[in-house]
């Protein structure tokens, strides 16, 4: 699922609305299912930031289920505003319509702002993966 250029420009502003203190809690609530995600996938020796984003697209959560709600419901609101049809009939009916590649969209969006983050993301994913495994190691120690 490649972003083309036309994609990224026409969602520049929408990349500044991602919420920046939702990444690492979005990846430490998810930490199970991304610590067994990537021992899935280390066979195709791939960057930690291409495992991010290819679990991010696997799983397609958004990092703020909040945020990714208000952002859908604006999107409603746009869509149907000039139709003053019956107005649950409308949400439904964009709902049917456009919510799957709202949500792809949105992936894509999150995939891309990694990019933007990286430097700083990176470690804190990987020191956060290392306490993890730590604790397991611990865990096992004790037994």
């Amino acid at each position: 699922m490649a972003v083309d250029e036309a994609t990224k420009k026409k969602d520049e502003l929408e990349l500044y609305q991602i919420d920046d203190k939702a990444i690492v809690p979005f990846f430490r609530d998810h930490l199970e299912d991304l610590k067994r995600f990537l021992q899935e996938h280390k066979e195709q020796n791939l960057s930690l930031l291409v495992m991010l984003k290819q679990f991010i697209r696997t799983y397609r959560m958004p990092f703020n289920m909040q945020r990714y709600m208000e952002v859908q419901r604006t999107f409603i609101q746009q869509s149907i505003h000039e139709k003053m049809q019956d107005r649950q009939a409308a949400v439904s009916h964009w709902i049917q319509e456009h919510a799957g590649r709202h949500r792809d969209r949105m992936i894509q969006l999150q995939c891309l702002y990694l990019d933007k983050v990286k430097e700083k993301l990176l470690p804190e994913i990987e020191a956060l993966l290392d306490r993890r495994i730590e604790a397991l190691q611990s865990k096992k120690e004790d037994k």
